[in-house]
């Protein structure tokens, strides 16, 4: 992926366990390559935990796939990823293939 252009994401996914699931969405980021610009987690009044990632990726990598592969862990729920200029993208753990 070196030399290739990049641009941000936003990854905002809907976490069971916010240990295992923060642990899940930066081990798979790493392993794919991106860059980790931002990570926030937030406690929801419902009481499961929202995190929101920003990462740099190559131009050509999908936001689509970006979101489905970190939704496939159990204790990530639902992830929604967008890029600046895209609406965003909707990706539930029950229809990751």
């Amino acid at each position: 992926m070196s030399g290739e252009a990049m641009r941000e994401i936003t990854v905002e996914a809907v976490l069971n366990d916010p240990y295992d699931g923060a642990v899940r969405l930066l081990g798979d980021a790493q392993r794919f390559g991106f860059e980790l610009k931002k990570l926030a987690l937030a406690t929801r009044p419902e009481g499961m935990v929202s995190a929101t990632l920003i990462l740099r990726v190559p131009i050509s990598v999908d936001t689509r796939l970006v979101a489905a592969r970190l939704a496939r862990h159990p204790t990530v729920s639902h992830v929604d990823a967008r890029a600046a200029a895209s609406a965003l993208l909707d990706c539930t753990q029950g229809m990751v293939a």
